[in-house]
């Protein structure tokens, strides 16, 4: 029969820690069961975490490489300074090509004054002849078309009138009352059984046909008059 000391253990009172051996019996399960690294880690070496010395030779830059990377900068700098440069060039060539354009439009409107468009491809005795056998045949619509193509394009030829193809009958009036205005009625009344014949669903005769060559011949005779600018026109 064990006879308890007067401290309540077996062998009397105990100076032991409670938390030192609880430390202790950890070390001892994590050595029988782990690598000793993982138990007691080392301590970490600063030297390991060394940066390199930019300043001296060896493994560094040294003065070779701050050489290096000094003239990358340069070179660097001098090829912005380059873009910049060219780009503030080409900017100043384009204002100079605007510049020239303005000047050559106005050159060209100049020109544009004293000399009228023509369409040399379709003369208007070319049209008269294609009129005159619309007329034979009956299609007066066409007959009065093709006698007015002739008209302006006799008016171009005097200067009074642009021969544009595909104009309007609007913008050849504008155009004749402001450089011929002595004929812009008479033509303005030829423009009117023009663009009635033309334009609307309703039968032409051949009184229409007759009275856009009537209308016709009086701009004619008063555009043309002058020495040497009279024609002769055929009947037909």
């Amino acid at each position: 029969m064990l006879i308890w000391g007067a401290d309540g253990g077996p062998f009397g009172p105990a100076d032991v820690d409670p938390d030192a051996t609880r430390d202790l019996a950890r070390d001892v399960a994590c050595r029988l069961t782990a690598a000793e690294v993982r138990c007691s880690p080392p301590e970490p070496n600063p030297a390991d975490f060394d940066l390199p010395d930019l300043s001296g030779g060896g493994a560094g830059f040294g003065p070779f490489g701050t050489l290096l990377v000094v003239l990358l900068v340069a070179a660097l700098v001098a090829v912005v300074v380059w873009m910049v440069a060219k780009a503030i060039k080409e900017r100043d060539i384009d204002d100079d090509d605007d510049l020239i354009d303005l000047i050559d439009l106005d050159e060209d409107l100049d020109e544009a004054v004293g000399e009228r468009i023509i369409d040399e491809q379709q003369p208007p005795d070319r049209w008269r002849r294609a009129a005159q056998e619309h007329r034979t045949a009956g299609r007066f619509r066409d007959s009065v078309r093709c006698e007015y193509r002739a008209l302006v394009g006799d008016l171009a030829r005097a200067g009074a009138i642009d021969e544009i193809p595909g104009r309007t009958s609007g913008e050849e009036r504008a155009q004749l009352a402001s450089l011929a205005p002595a004929v812009s009625q008479n033509f303005d009344d030829a423009a009117d059984i023009f663009d009635a014949a033309w334009f609307d669903d309703h039968v032409v005769t051949a009184d229409a046909d007759t009275r856009f060559v009537a209308v016709s011949r009086v701009v004619l005779d008063t555009v043309l008059v002058g020495p040497g600018r009279r024609r002769e026109r055929r009947v037909s």
